[in-house]
């Protein structure tokens, strides 16, 4: 009877535990919340040098988006997909690549390069207070596309390095099933794929709306 007595105690004491806010079954099992989803949104690029105007010149990005999370921390890996414009300065675009410029009478023209890439962010999340999160980490691009909409090259290939290296910066509010996002994006390679002329590193801000599944 003493030893009936004593397990339903400890079982009693057990319920309780897992009763308890923080301390349950499931906080136990599955600590970690997942999140997947889509998102799309605007780019603001620019890339700085004097071989390109000045200004970000706005364009499109989307794509797919997952993330784990445990309380005030988590980590988010997105694949995403976006296509961005640089414009040439005119004279000093030429002569940082006249070795691929079709015609030296173009040499005035300032060049408008339609881009797309794939960008890979791995971001570190924290969670600032409500729904309110800081983003920070590094991101990887690859150039998968650059349309010359004015003909001035030999080839595209010549113009730009083939991925970027970036640091990213910024907030994410997460609702229910919406995510809110605005960053700030640091390129820390140089683009140029020419050894005359200054370095090119891209700067971007981009505003995003995502919507989870889970």
């Amino acid at each position: 009877m003493k030893r009936i007595k004593l397990l339903a105690a400890i079982l009693c004491l057990s319920m309780q535990g897992f009763a308890q806010p923080g301390a349950g079954v499931v906080d136990k099992v599955l600590p970690i919340k997942v999140d997947l989803g889509i998102k799309a949104g605007a780019n603001f690029a620019n890339l700085n040098g004097k071989e390109w105007e000045s200004g970000y010149k706005p364009g499109i990005v989307g794509g797919i988006f997952g993330g784990i999370s445990r309380k005030k921390v988590g980590a988010t890996a997105e694949v995403l997909v976006s296509s961005v414009r640089y414009t040439g300065s005119g004279v000093n675009f030429y002569n940082a690549n006249k070795l691929i410029f079709n015609n030296m009478a173009d040499s005035a023209k300032k060049g408008d390069f339609a881009v797309t890439y794939v960008h890979i962010p791995v971001l570190f999340n924290y969670k600032i207070g409500g729904p309110l999160w800081l983003q920070a980490g590094p991101m990887y691009s690859g150039v998968i596309g650059i349309n010359d909409k004015d003909n001035l090259l030999k080839s595209t290939t010549g113009l730009l390095k083939s991925g970027d290296v970036s640091g990213v910066l910024g907030l994410q509010l997460n609702f229910s099933k919406l995510r809110a996002n605005a960053r700030y994006i640091i390129g820390l390679t140089d683009m140029s794929a020419s050894s005359i002329g200054n370095s090119w590193r891209t700067r971007t801000v981009q505003l995003t709306l995502g919507y989870s599944f889970l």
